[in-house]
């Protein structure tokens, strides 16, 4: 990814200066082969778990809630487990800087694009929902393997540098990246133009305080989750499939396509929230070291936002 001089001029000087020094490390440390890149990961991970102890409270508490059944000795294992992938992650998140498709999709398997392929040929625009779990930035492949045209909604960054390097990354094969609140106005247009898209949501964080409107039991834990997904696939007439990441080996992933809905206006409402809640849940509880548990899922509890709020309990919810 090219760095134009001219550009630094509409950055307030010291962010000018972090990107620059920033940029230039990784712009190095991407050139290594990714088995030396994981040697510096190792030593990131001493200095993040043992040293800084970074969101150690954090993780510690979210694992224990979500795992209670599971004795101490079991939850440090995936405690630790969780913090070397987290260091990988900064360094497979960098990796394609340099790296052509087919560098990458020697550690990145799309296992069945047929799912995809097969509801195109039905002409049908895909919701595509997956959570912070595996590697989720190598999803750049996906226009290589699917016929969909592929969009995938973000939410910028302050730092406008770094937000053009995290898009140029991740739309570096072809994925076309969208605001999350332009995301229903570009997908409706695209829609009526007779496009077939294929749009991914990263659904598993905690909605803002004030945008809470449904809470559903997640992790043995009561939680607050978006609803995006499920609105813009109704309003749309999206199916709605499933991201299954899987982690093969370190450096190496296998994405899986789950069909949840084909047609997501034949359901209640609250329906596909809770089907693609509850296919993260199932992939979590499998692996559960390569979900984000640095996030603090949970900070917003019931009794703060209760009156704006549906309880999934009250509601009947098809399985």
């Amino acid at each position: 990814m090219r760095v134009d001089e001219g550009d630094f001029i509409h950055l307030r000087p010291m962010q000018a200066l972090v990107y620059a020094i920033v940029y230039s490390l990784l712009w190095l440390l991407a050139w290594l082969p990714l088995r030396l890149q994981f040697v510096i990961s190792d030593l990131l991970y001493m200095l993040v778990y043992h040293v800084f102890t970074y969101r150690k409270k954090v993780v510690r508490q979210n694992i224990a809630r979500s795992f209670p059944e599971k004795d101490e000795a079991w939850r440090r294992k995936v405690e630790r487990k969780f913090y070397r992938h987290f260091c990988d992650s900064f360094f497979e998140w960098m990796y394609p800087l340099h790296r052509s498709a087919e560098e990458l999709q020697k550690h990145y398997r799309i296992a069945n694009p047929e799912v995809i392929n097969e509801l195109h040929a039905r002409g049908k625009s895909v919701a595509g929902v997956l959570g912070h779990y595996g590697n989720w930035e190598w999803l750049s492949l996906l226009p290589l393997e699917v016929k969909h045209k592929v969009w995938a909604i973000y939410k910028p960054i302050k730092n406008p540098y770094f937000d053009r390097l995290i898009n140029g990354l991740r739309s570096k094969f072809g994925v076309l990246m969208v605001p999350d609140r332009e995301a229903f106005k570009t997908l409706m247009a695209e829609g009526q133009a007779g496009e077939k898209t294929l749009t991914y949501f990263l659904a598993d964080q905690s909605p803002q305080a004030h945008k809470i409107r449904y809470r559903t039991e997640f992790l043995n834990q009561d939680s607050p989750v978006f609803l995006g997904a499920e609105q813009i696939a109704s309003k749309l007439d999206m199916a709605v499939v499933f991201f299954d990441i899987r982690k093969v080996s370190r450096g190496h992933y296998e994405l899986h396509f789950e069909l949840l809905c084909e047609h997501p206006r034949e359901l209640p409402q609250y329906a596909v929230t809770e089907l693609h809640v509850r296919a993260l849940e199932k992939a979590i509880k499998r692996d559960p070291a390569w979900w984000l548990w640095s996030h603090r899922r949970w900070k917003h509890s019931r009794e703060q936002h209760r009156d704006t709020e549906v309880d999934a309990s009250r509601r009947e919810i098809p399985k």
